[in-house]
C-alpha cells in the first residue's frame, strides 16, 4: 500500500467535485494528491513516516492558477505609491507630495495605478499638473493598465522628449499646439525614456520590453532583482495562487527564476514566455524555442509566446474596425500588420509553442483570428 507523506486533517476541503464536494481530510504523496475524503478513511494511508498538519477548521480548495500576471512588476509595485482609490487634484497633490518626500534622492518617483478619470471625466492629466504636485524632481504616474503614463516637465526635459521622438508604432509621445510634449505617454516605448532616469535604472517593468538588461548589471543588483521575485513569490503564494502564466518575459528573468528554485523557494509554478516584439525577426523564435527545451521542469517552463497587437481604448492606441468617436479617420496603428501577424502565428504553431496575444480594439481581434486562422 502507498502511504501518505503528508497528511492534512480536520479541514474544511472543497474538492470541486460535484460528487463528494467536500471532506475533512486529505492524503499527499509527493507532489500528488493520494486520496481525499473523511478523516478516518485517510489516516489509512498514514505511516510513522507521515507529517501530520492539523488545519484546525481552516479551508482547504484547489489553487488558483493566475492566468495574466506580470510577476516582477507587480512585485516591485508594491513598493511604489500606488493611486487606487484616490480621486481628485488635492487627493492626489497631498500623497504624491508625501511619497517625494519619503524619497528625496530617487532620480524618479513611480506613482502607479492611477484611473484615467483621475482628475475629472473631463480633464486628462498633464504636465502642468504635475508640476504643481512636484516640480524639482522627476515624476512618471503610470494608468492602472500599464498602457499610458503622464510624467512632468522635469522628467521629460531629463529624457530628452520634450519636443517629441519616433517611438514607434503603436507608441506616442502626445504632443501640445506649443509643439511641446503634454506629459501623456502612450505606450511601453512612450514611457521608457522616463522610466530609466529610475536611480535602478528603469527595471521595474523587467521583461516587458521583451528586452534583456544591459552587461553593466552589477551583483547586487541582480540579487536585488532575485530578492523583488521572491517577494511577489511569497503574496502570490499567500493569496492561495499556486500557478502563474508570467505574461512578460526574457531569458534574465528565467533565469533568476531558476536560481531561487535551486534555492528551494520557487513557492508557485511559472511559465515565462518569449515576447516577440515587432523590432523582432521571426528568426528570433529560435530563442523561445531554446527556452521551452531549457526551461521545462513541473515548477518553472517556457514553451509560450507573448506578442502585442495593439495597446487599449482609454488612450486611443486599441485597434479599431471603424473610427474612433473623438477621433474622426483615426482607428489606432497596429503593432503588426495582418500579414506579419499571421506569418508569426504560422511559424510559433510550428515549433509546437503556444501562444498568447494582448489584443483590445476589434481590428486587432480580427488580425488575431485571422493568424490563428492560417496557423
Amino acid at each position: 500500500m502507498v502511504h501518505a507523506d503528508i497528511l492534512i486533517k480536520n479541514a474544511k476541503v472543497l474538492t470541486m467535485d460535484k460528487d463528494q464536494p467536500t471532506a475533512e481530510a486529505i492524503a499527499i504523496t509527493g507532489n500528488r494528491i493520494l486520496a481525499v475524503g473523511k478523516l478516518d478513511a485517510m489516516a489509512a494511508f498514514t505511516n510513522a513516516k507521515t507529517q501530520i498538519i492539523d488545519a484546525k477548521g481552516g479551508t482547504l480548495m484547489p489553487g488558483i492558477v493566475e492566468s495574466h500576471m506580470h510577476l516582477f512588476g507587480g512585485a516591485y509595485g508594491r513598493r511604489l505609491l500606488q493611486l487606487s482609490g484616490v480621486s481628485g487634484f488635492e487627493a492626489m497633490k497631498t500623497a504624491i507630495q508625501k511619497y517625494a518626500r519619503e524619497n528625496p534622492d530617487e532620480g524618479l518617483l513611480i506613482v502607479k495605478a492611477a484611473d484615467y478619470s483621475i482628475l475629472g471625466e473631463d480633464e486628462p492629466i498633464t504636465r502642468h499638473h504635475l508640476d504643481r504636485m512636484v516640480a524639482d524632481q522627476p515624476v512618471i504616474v503610470i494608468a492602472n493598465d500599464h498602457h499610458t503614463g503622464w510624467a512632468n516637465t522635469i522628467a521629460l526635459e531629463k529624457a530628452g522628449i520634450m519636443r517629441g521622438r519616433d517611438v514607434g508604432a503603436g507608441n506616442e509621445i502626445v504632443m501640445g499646439d506649443d509643439g511641446l510634449a503634454t506629459g501623456e505617454l502612450r505606450e511601453n516605448h512612450a514611457m521608457r525614456p522616463v522610466m530609466i532616469l529610475r536611480t535602478s535604472g528603469g527595471r521595474e517593468m523587467l521583461g516587458m520590453p521583451g528586452i534583456e538588461p544591459g552587461s553593466d548589471l552589477t551583483a547586487e543588483q541582480r540579487q536585488e532583482d532575485i530578492d523583488t521575485l521572491k517577494d511577489g513569490l511569497r503574496f502570490c503564494a499567500e493569496c492561495g495562487i499556486t500557478a502563474i502564466h508570467n505574461m512578460d518575459g526574457n531569458r534574465y528573468q528565467l533565469d533568476l527564476l531558476k536560481d531561487i528554485q535551486n534555492e528551494g523557494d520557487l513557492l508557485c509554478r511559472v511559465e515565462v514566455p518569449f515576447h516577440l516584439t515587432n523590432s523582432k525577426s521571426l528568426a528570433s523564435l529560435e530563442e523561445a524555442s531554446e527556452y521551452a527545451a531549457e526551461f521545462n521542469s513541473d515548477m518553472l517552463k517556457s514553451g509560450r509566446v507573448k506578442m502585442f497587437v495593439d495597446g487599449v481604448l482609454e488612450s486611443g492606441t486599441a485597434v479599431m474596425l471603424e473610427d474612433y468617436g473623438n477621433q474622426p479617420g483615426w482607428r489606432g496603428e497596429p503593432l503588426f500588420s495582418a500579414g506579419d501577424f499571421a506569418e508569426a502565428a504560422v511559424e510559433i504553431d510550428r515549433r509546437g509553442l503556444q501562444i498568447s496575444v494582448h489584443a483590445i480594439g476589434d481590428g486587432a481581434v480580427r488580425i488575431v483570428l485571422d493568424g490563428y486562422a492560417a496557423a
